[in-house]
């Protein structure tokens, strides 16, 4: 399985992780969230980037 594949199933796995913190009453204000969200963000942008330039 390639690395930008793999990262962006740990993208997909952070961002649910953030959905269910905000599921259980959390605000995007919410430290965990906003940190699980930005996680996500990161290994997204870290598997795009291999993916263009792998390509």
């Amino acid at each position: 399985m390639a690395a930008s594949c793999i990262l962006m199933l740990f993208a997909l796995a952070f961002l649910l992780a953030a959905s269910w913190r905000l599921r259980r009453g959390g605000a995007v204000r919410d430290p965990a969230a906003r940190t699980w969200l930005l996680i996500a963000l990161i290994f997204t942008a870290v598997a795009a980037w291999l993916q263009w330039h792998t390509s």
